[in-house]
């Protein structure tokens, strides 16, 4: 028999086995996103490929680990075998596959192809992974009074390493030694594992195993259709369990900020769950009297949690962050506490008692120890079948169908159903026939509400709060799409998120920005005849690029392409630009398309949301690399540069970053916010064609269209980017701080100290331009915008005298530029 310290080893080389299982999950979810591109359908994907191999793992090596004598050396070679395949997967991942990429012409071949071959990579090592359990099982247990708390112990460590591998990898690897350096970490924990278990010999003999008849006996509070509840509970929890996780993380995309940190968290909550109940399982087993009724009642409870879930998550902004609302002022509270407050109350309940069903499950499939890790291993694989269906059933099907609400009140249906199931194969206990006809009513009321009710609708807390008028309301795959009208001062009448993310709103800043993304390449005499836009958005860029009639053809890349159909409610903005033959909408991460394209533009142009909030692939040194790869030999490169959430180091990086690929670059500034500029070919502009090309520009209501106004916008030139960032960090896929960024990038401040720091480190306008035909009118234009830049500063420190008395002074400097005195009227109401 194994000793006890045998005993507490093997507890530790599985903590650490699924230590090292999420640190792959967590790692590969990321590594991929950059190479099959961050959406839904990718992410989706990399679960059920570590699903499916685990799940076929536990079923296959539990099988073999019941026929072998040697247990130490099949665990040993798992193990090494996990390592080794990991290690090849980043080698093919990393390398060989976006060289394929290039190989294919047919762009739905390549993804179907590449899609296809990823799964099958992923799933090798999850195979390993999955024989991992059953055989642990089969080397633990060895007296059949101990199975169902050896199980439960087994599994509590399991999942308790996977909860502590995932917080780790997600808060600290990542971001401080980097994505492949992460994967090797857990590489050489694999390893090690192995080493010690086939040099230590101490699990190379099989177990012997009491032989007690009465403890051979199946434990009496098992029924003869015990294998078969056991089996199609723990299906129907994997599979409700995994689809609520898909439903929940979408709805707090809508409810919190979107940061890889904010939903590491909510993943690892699940984990935890499972490692509590597996714990309590532990500590009850032995007093549980009827199995078949346990998980019976398991299956009710998580039905249970999952609609008193749904109903904290309707109320979660007044019972949660309305409340807060001070607090949330710290990013701390905001992008951390606030979500374990939430998955306190709606994802760990249901997880504990998944965790508690889990070991239960194998105890009631196992009639005696001789085949212990098969009988386990069946379990898991039933458990992870139901795990693989589920996300891609919740994330295809039954959100862009019945969203996300009721989504929920289906998997609960769900639950209830298997539970009437059950309670006709249970026949010894009295009160059956009440459970069975409470849980049929329950689940007619839940089917009527599903089939006939409203939409359940999950709105960001800005909305809510000001109780907005909804124009737009979508859940599709990608993402949640809300319009709203905004009536406010500064804002023309709409905003539209996708989930909780603010796309783009109708205020001036914001109009102008973007404006300025699409029109300055124009202005600086480019010769386009084909352009490619990364995020449609509400069109406003795209509509600015097709106002060049020189234009031939426009590519837009759009993840959520549900936006375009919103993009009617802006017509005042895009000139109903989603009608134009020359637009061609491309579904798709606008990153993968670069990848998988060899289509060369004239110009690329990208929008896209906030690098913090879920698009830091989009500003690091590979993705501006791809852009310039993509470019005709005359091409050019605009994009967004936000000045908010972004501390002035990682602003001044990103700056570098993209001046590291376009040594030709320049920086600009539409009041808010900042536009990157980049083109292959050097020299300066020249400012009579500059001012032919905007003055042929028709009246535009919503930005300035003055030659020497938009000129005065400059800000950096390349010798000035140089100047001011030799010392900081290239932005990269490795190891990108716009991703795994520092918390103090939610302080207020970062916005106008970087508005400050433009201002003060501004270059001169004849650094770009030549040609400037009366350079006292270019200093009035530019010192007047000093003095915007200065109003701007003390509106956001919420200083509005003084503010306005800046505007007034700009008018003063510059009685020429008509936007002085339009901001006046439109910030403050007020004649200048």
């Amino acid at each position: 028999m194994m000793k006890k310290n045998s005993n507490k080893l093997i507890f530790l080389i599985i903590f650490f086995a699924g230590f090292s299982f999420l640190i792959y999950e967590v790692s590969w979810n990321r590594y991929l996103s950059l190479i099959l591109g961050s959406t839904v359908t990718a992410s989706t994907i990399v679960l059920m490929s570590f699903m499916a191999g685990f799940g076929l793992g536990a079923f296959i090596l539990g099988k073999h680990a019941n026929k072998t004598n040697n247990l130490g050396k099949l665990l040993s070679v798992n193990l090494a075998s996990i390592a080794l395949m990991s290690f090849v997967n980043l080698l093919v991942i990393g390398k060989v596959i976006p060289i394929l990429y290039r190989l294919f012409t047919n762009h739905l071949l390549a993804d179907i192809t590449f899609f296809a071959l990823s799964f099958i990579l992923l799933l090798i090592p999850a195979f390993f992974m999955g024989g991992i359990i059953p055989l642990v099982s089969k080397i633990v247990v060895s007296d059949q009074k101990k199975l169902a708390t050896n199980i439960g112990t087994i599994y509590a460590f399991e999942t308790l390493g996977s909860t502590i591998g995932g917080l780790f990898t997600g808060f600290v690897l990542l971001g401080t030694i980097g994505q492949k350096q992460t994967i090797i970490v857990a590489v050489v924990i694999n390893l090690l594992l192995a080493a010690y278990v086939f040099i230590s010999k101490k699990y190379n003999t099989s177990v012997q195993v009491i032989t007690d008849k009465k403890t051979q006996k199946p434990q009496n509070n098992n029924s003869i259709n015990s294998p078969k509840i056991a089996l199609i509970s723990t299906f129907i929890i994997g599979f409700a369990i995994l689809g609520l996780q898909i439903v929940w993380i979408r709805i707090f995309r809508t409810y919190f900020t979107n940061t890889s940190y904010t939903f590491t968290l909510i993943t690892t909550f699940v984990i935890l769950g499972l490692s509590i109940g597996s714990l309590l399982y532990k500590r009850r087993a032995l007093q549980i009297k009827n199995n078949d009724i346990t998980i019976l009642r398991s299956i009710i409870f998580i039905a249970l949690f999952a609609l008193f879930g749904l109903s904290i998550l309707y109320k979660l902004p007044e019972i949660l962050l309305f409340p807060l609302k001070n607090a949330i002022e710290n990013p701390y509270v905001r992008l951390i506490l606030v979500p374990i407050i939430a998955s306190l109350l709606i994802v760990l309940p249901p997880a504990i008692v998944s965790g508690f069903a889990f070991p239960l499950a194998c105890s009631m499939n196992s009639k005696g120890l001789a085949d212990i890790s098969k009988n386990v291993g069946q379990v898991l694989m039933t458990n992870t079948i139901g795990s693989v269906a589920s996300p891609a059933i919740a994330t295809f099907l039954l959100i862009p169908t019945l969203g996300v609400g009721k989504s929920i009140l289906l998997f609960v249906l769900l639950l209830l159903g298997v539970a009437v199931y059950i309670t006709f194969k249970i026949k010894s206990y009295k009160k059956i026939a009440t459970y069975k006809n409470a849980l049929i009513a329950v689940s007619v009321i839940l089917l009527i509400s599903v089939l006939f009710t409203k939409q359940i609708r999950f709105v960001p807390p800005s909305i809510k709060k000001f109780d907005k008028k909804i124009l737009t309301y979508n859940e599709t795959i990608e993402g949640t799409i809300i319009v709203v009208d905004e009536p406010k001062k500064g804002v023309f009448g709409k905003s539209t998120f996708i989930n909780n993310s603010s796309v783009i709103g109708s205020n001036y800043d914001a109009i102008k920005a973007v404006k300025m993304v699409g029109h300055i390449p124009f202005f600086s005499n480019l010769k386009c005849e084909n352009a490619l836009i990364i995020g449609f958005g509400i069109g406003v860029t795209t509509s600015a690029i097709a106002s060049h009639e020189e234009v031939k053809s426009i590519d837009c890349v759009e993840l959520v392409t549900g936006l375009v159909k919103s993009a009617k409610h802006y017509n005042e903005f895009n000139f109903r630009v989603y009608l134009d033959k020359r637009l061609n909408i491309i579904s798709g991460d606008g990153r993968h398309f670069l990848q998988t394209t060899s289509k060369k533009y004239d110009l690329i142009s990208c929008d896209p949301t906030h690098p913090v909030l879920g698009s830091g692939s989009l500003y690091t040194q590979e993705y501006f690399q791809q852009c310039y790869n993509h470019l005709t030999d005359s091409g050019m490169v605009s994009q967004y540069l936000p000045l908010h959430k972004l501390r002035q180091e990682d602003l001044m990086g990103i700056i570098k970053t993209f001046h590291s690929v376009f040594p030709n670059s320049s920086v600009w500034l539409g009041q808010y916010h900042a536009i990157l500029f980049g083109q292959k070919n050097a020299g300066k502009i020249d400012f009579e064609t500059w001012t032919n090309k905007v003055n042929q520009m028709p009246k535009d209501d919503f930005m300035y269209l003055e030659p020497y106004h938009i000129a005065a916008c400059l800000v950096f030139d390349s010798q000035k980017i140089e100047e001011l960032t030799k010392n900081l960090k290239i932005n990269k896929d490795n190891l990108s701080y716009t991703e795994f960024f520092s918390f103090k990038c939610f302080e207020a401040n970062n916005i106008y100290d970087n508005l400050k720091y433009f201002s003060e480190n501004r270059c001169a306008v004849d650094n770009m331009f030549n040609n400037v035909s009366q350079p006292q009118k270019m200093d009035n234009f530019v010192n007047g915008n000093i003095k915007l830049m200065e109003s701007l500063y003390f509106s956001l420190k919420g200083e509005k005298k003084n503010a306005l008395n800046s505007l007034r002074t700009a008018c003063e400097l510059n009685p020429k530029d008509q936007e002085y005195p339009f901001l006046i009227k439109l910030y403050y109401g007020k004649d200048k």
